[in-house]
Parts: structure tokens; C-alpha cells; sequence
């Protein structure tokens, strides 16, 4: 029932200004309600509907929308299509900033730019925070901005740039009386001081200042007394060492440990210290604590930093081979188990894809893998992970290859270069002659190249938002051949918004070909007539125009690889064939080309 609410609901032209902000908060409110789904995607196109429907409503709403789109991309772990609506959100947002909500938008894009390793994403996001903030009022804000900018100049070896921004940090943590982060930064410090500046002395010296501070959560203090407790450790004063780590694993316990992270973490500390104080049957025990919390999702690192004190420990203890072999026996059974583990999600995940004859294939290889006798562990988890790995991707790759050269293809030629050249040739003559014209054609032209990068990243993708890419593409094109050609797109069976999703980049090659080809040379106004019509298991479309005629344009609606792609496509999928018609071999009055297919759809993205 749901479904079909927003099947018919219509933007009443009529509504007053405070009925679409009531409207808005009514659909907003449904919207949280519900567990990331298509059905999320409804309301969001719903309210973005409104909000296009009347200039004056506020620029905040098209800002969260965004966001919200932004959002639910995130949460389904499509993480490409979550950047780019995070990213747009952050375009949209203008100086100065005056809402507490904007740190939000800035907060998730930072994080999730850094989860995927894109610095330079994340400095130029804090850079912009930051130009438009105000050091006193959002100091709090500027706080973390500052740190996202150390950390990544940090990760790029920019020690001097880490630096300054890390002063900065301090500074605004000072101004917002964020004592927590003013220490947490002023950890980061000591650790460049020592690390990367080589003045010790004052790394142990900024530590002790901070001795007095008072912070409100047991977290920061830990993290305080752990970096004491490393310089120490670099120091080789190994007992006072000791004496941090072990209180930064009472803190730990305190604060609701992370077992596979802090806890695993602070053991391993202790371990290793009193192993270089010679105490082997204490660093033996906090050893045995860490095995006893190490699963399958404990942080890779940490892993493998205990098996080497493990193996480190054995040989100072001078064990026999027997005993050598019995843990590294059982490190192996450890990590079979762990790859064991994982093997199966994954063929599991390839029956949830039908695959049923390669999973049991799979299952054959991996059994085979697992039996194999161990030489040893660097050369089996090596060689384990490489042949799993090629394995699944090879049979991935075969029957997604062809689906992604159509895709690419079909991407290139709508980015052509020619057109490409040709709308900026006209908006550079735009600069000299309209400047307000110049900057809007580049808004159109960037929106579009947003919109094809966007729907290139998905199979398939609502069919609203391949209309808007179609209607944006020829009001370009309108651009370079004023008054050359007129366009018109009808709809039966169905609404433009309505939950369809089709795949994308399928019109738009037959569209290009009559404007390109098609009007080339004509002395009549041009004319291109879409038509989708919804049936039962496809999308009819058809598309003509008034040009010169497939055999004027040397059979080039035939013969471009763009059209030989998308006939291979749709016969594929519909067990169909596209339909080039020259309008003139049934009347020899009617010139032009007719060009009729069937579409694909699916009532979900995830169908």
C-alpha cells in the first residue's frame, strides 16, 4: 500500500509555502522510520520533488536531501554513490557557516573519505570547513577539522604541514574548552617531537604539562598514559614502560574495551616490555591473555604482532623443537580456522548468486587447499590468500567482463571528446560575450558529467534520474545548434518518478546519432519524439526524428559501436533486436529514422 501512496502522489502547484515545509517534515519523519531500502530512495525522490517545484523554499532543505541521498547510499555500502551525494551535499553548503548541522555533513564525508583512503579528499573538505568557519564560534568544530588535516598530511609523510596543523588543533581545542581533544592532540605532538623532530626532551616535557589536565572521559587518559608508555619504550626505560601500559589496560577494562583492539593492543605492549626486561614468565602471561581474545575479526596487525613475540619468546626461552613446533602447529590451526572461516562466507555468498555449479568447484579447490601439508606459515597464508583470491576473481571477472566493456564504452562515447570540446568552444565565447550565460552553461555541462559518471556506477539505475541525464544532454546540445532542433519525451503506462529502474545509457547514443548525423546539413527544424511505454515485462521505446535518413548518413545509425553494443545488450536481455527503420522506405515523403527497442526494468535496484 505504500507503494502505490507514492505512486500517485502529485506536488500540488497550489500548496502554500508552509504546507511543503509541513509536507517535507511529514515525509522527512517516514523516511527515518525506515531501514535503508528502496523504499527510503521514494521519499527522498519525493521530497526533492517539492523542493524543485518552488525556488523559495529554503537552500537547507536541498542540502539535507542531499545528504540524506548521500545517507542511504552509505548504509547499503555502495560507497562510490555515497561519495558523490556526500560531496555534492558539501558543494551546496556556502559560507559563512551559521548552522551547527553543517559539522554533520563535513563529520561523515571526512570519515568516509579517510575509510577509503582518499587524502586529498579529505584535506580539501576540511580546508573548506575551515574557510568558512569562525575560529571562535565553531572552535569545537574546528577542532576536528584540524585533526583530520594532521592526520592526513600525517599519513602522506607532509611532516611539516602535520605540524601546523596540529598547533592549530590545540589552539582551538583551548578556545573550546575540549580538554579531551586538546590532550589527544597534545599526544600527537609529543609523538612528532620525538618521532619525526628528534627533540626528546621536549616530547617528555609537552607530556608532563599535561599531567594537571583534567579531562571527562577515562579514554583520553589512556590514551595519554599509552603514549607515555611508548616513548619510554623507545627510551629502553622499559620498567617505567611497564608501569603506563599496565594502567592503560585497567583504563581500558573501565571504559567498555575494545577486546580486538585496545585490550589485544595493551597486552601486547606489556608483553613485549617485559620481554626486553628478560621476565619471560610474565610477558608468557600476557601472551596467554591475548590468545584467549584473538577471533576472526581481530585487527590484522595485532595478530601478527603476537605471533612474532610468541615465536620471539619461545627462542629467548631457549625451547626445545618440540615445544616449537607445538605452537606453531597451533598457530596454523589458528589461522586455517580464521581462512576456514572466510572461505565459507564467501562461497556462501556465491550461492545467494545462483552459482551452484562453481560454488561446489570452489568448494572442491578450497577442501584440496586446506589438506595441502604446510611448509610453512608465510609461504602457505601467501599462497593460500593469492590462488583463493585469483580463483573467485577469475570466474567473477569472466561474466562481468563483457557487461563492464559496455558499460565503459558506452560511458566513453557519451563523454565524447567532440562534444565535449565543442560545449566548452561555446561557453568560452559565452565568457566574452554573457558571463552570467557562461557560468550557467558550465553548470549545466558539469551536472551532466556528474549525472553520466554517477549512472555508469550502477547496472541499473531509477528511470528518473536517466530522463533527467537525457533532458540535460539535449539542452546542451541546444546550446551548440540554437533553434537547430526540438525534442519531446512522452510517458504511457507511468510517471516519471515511479519506482522503475532501467539500465543506463541505453537512449542516449540513438539521440546523439540524429542530432550529430541525422540533422547534419538539413534546411527544416529538427525533431526528436521519444516514447517509453510500460508493459508488462519491458519498456517499448521508440525514437524518431525528421533528418536525412540512414542511407543520407552512410548507415552510421548501424554501424557506430555505441548502437552494435547496446543491440548486443538488449538482445541479451530481452531476446530481442534493436529496430533501425529508414522512414523513407515506407513513404518516400517522410524522411527520417525510426528506431524501435525493448527496455529492461526492474521495481527495485536490488531485484
Amino acid at each position: 500500500m505504500g507503494l502505490l501512496f507514492f505512486a500517485c502522489t502529485k506536488v500540488d502547484s497550489e500548496q502554500s509555502f508552509s504546507e511543503k515545509i509541513e509536507e517535507i517534515k511529514r515525509l522527512r519523519a517516514l523516511e527515518r522510520k525506515l531501514i535503508p531500502s528502496d523504499s527510503t530512495l521514494i521519499y527522498i525522490a519525493k521530497i526533492q520533488k517539492i523542493i524543485d517545484s518552488d525556488p523559495s523554499l529554503p537552500d537547507t532543505l536541498l542540502i539535507e536531501n542531499t545528504f540524506r541521498k548521500g545517507a542511504y547510499y552509505y548504509n547499503t555500502q555502495k560507497f562510490d554513490s555515497a561519495t558523490y551525494y556526500y560531496h555534492t551535499t558539501i558543494d551546496l553548503v556556502k559560507g559563512p557557516n551559521t548552522r551547527d548541522r553543517n559539522l554533520i555533513y563535513f563529520w561523515n564525508t571526512w570519515i568516509l573519505d579517510q575509510n577509503e583512503n582518499r587524502l586529498a579528499n579529505v584535506i580539501d573538505v576540511a580546508k573548506k570547513f575551515v574557510e568558512i568557519s569562525d575560529e571562535k564560534k565553531h572552535a569545537g568544530g574546528l577542532t576536528i577539522a584540524y585533526n583530520f588535516l594532521e592526520v592526513s598530511y600525517l599519513d602522506l609523510g607532509n611532516y611539516e604541514e602535520a605540524w601546523y596543523y596540529n598547533g592549530k588543533g590545540l589552539e582551538a581545542a583551548k578556545e573550546s574548552h575540549n580538554m579531551d581533544m586538546f590532550v589527544v592532540t597534545g599526544c600527537s605532538k609529543a609523538k612528532m617531537l620525538y618521532n619525526h623532530f628528534n627533540k626528546k626532551e621536549e616530547a617528555f616535557a609537552f607530556l608532563d604539562s599535561m599531567q594537571v589536565i583534567e579531562t571527562s572521559k577515562k579514554d583520553t587518559r589512556r590514551q595519554y598514559l599509552r603514549q607515555y608508555g611508548t616513548l619510554n619504550f623507545a627510551e629502553k626505560n622499559y620498567k617505567e614502560a611497564a608501569k603506563y601500559f599496565d594502567k592503560t589496560i585497567a583504563l581500558t577494562k573501565q571504559v567498555g574495551l575494545r577486546e580486538n583492539y585496545d585490550l589485544l593492543e595493551g597486552y601486547n605492549n606489556l608483553a613485549e616490555t617485559y620481554l626486553e626486561l628478560k621476565d619471560y614468565k610474565v610477558a608468557e602471561r600476557y601472551l596467554d591473555s591475548v590468545n584467549t581474545i584473538i577471533n576472526e575479526n581481530s585487527f590484522t596487525e595485532y595478530v601478527s604482532f603476537y605471533n612474532e613475540l610468541r615465536f620471539k619468546l619461545n627462542y629467548r626461552k631457549g625451547n626445545s623443537e618440540e615445544s616449537l613446533l607445538k605452537e606453531y602447529k597451533a598457530l596454523i590451526d589458528r589461522q586455517n580456522k580464521f581462512h576456514e572461516e572466510n572461505i565459507n562466507e564467501e562461497l556462501q555468498s556465491l550461492k545467494v548468486a545462483n552459482e551452484k555449479k562453481k560454488i561446489a568447484t570452489a568448494e572442491k579447490n578450497a577442501s584440496e587447499l586446506r589438506n595441502i601439508k604446510l611448509i610453512g606459515l608465510s609461504a602457505l597464508l601467501g599462497l593460500l590468500v593469492i590462488i583463493v583470491y585469483l580463483f573467485y576473481r577469475q570466474r567473477r571477472f569472466k561474466f562481468q567482463k563483457q557487461d563492464l566493456q559496455m558499460q565503459q564504452r558506452l560511458l566513453r562515447s557519451q563523454m565524447n571528446p567532440h562534444f565535449t570540446f565543442n560545449i566548452l568552444s561555446v561557453i568560452q565565447h559565452q565568457i566574452k560575450d554573457n558571463q552570467e550565460k557562461a557560468v550557467n552553461y558550465l553548470l549545466k555541462f558539469s551536472r551532466l558529467l556528474r549525472l553520466i559518471l554517477e549512472n555508469s556506477l550502477h547496472n541499473y539505475v531509477q528511470i528518473e534520474d536517466e530522463l533527467e541525464s537525457l533532458h540535460k544532454y539535449m539542452e546542451l546540445q541546444l546550446i551548440r545548434f540554437p533553434e537547430k532542433f526540438s525534442y519531446n519525451i512522452q510517458l504511457e503506462n507511468f510517471e516519471e518518478d515511479e519506482l522503475l529502474f532501467i539500465p543506463p545509457m541505453l537512449l542516449q547514443p540513438f539521440i546523439e546519432n540524429s542530432i550529430e548525423h541525422g540533422f547534419l546539413g538539413i534546411k527544416h527544424k529538427g525533431n526528436i519524439d521519444v516514447k517509453l511505454t510500460l508493459e508488462d515485462k519491458f519498456i517499448a521505446c521508440t525514437i524518431e526524428d525528421n533528418g536525412v535518413g540512414i542511407k543520407e548518413t552512410n548507415n552510421t545509425y548501424k554501424k557506430s559501436v555505441s548502437t552494435q553494443l547496446i543491440s548486443k545488450f538488449i538482445n541479451k536481455t530481452t531476446k530481442s533486436n534493436v529496430q533501425i527503420l529508414d522512414k523513407a522506405n515506407t513513404d518516400a515523403t517522410n524522411l527520417g529514422v525510426l528506431v524501435k527497442f525493448l527496455i529492461p526494468y526492474k521495481f527495485s535496484e536490488n531485484d
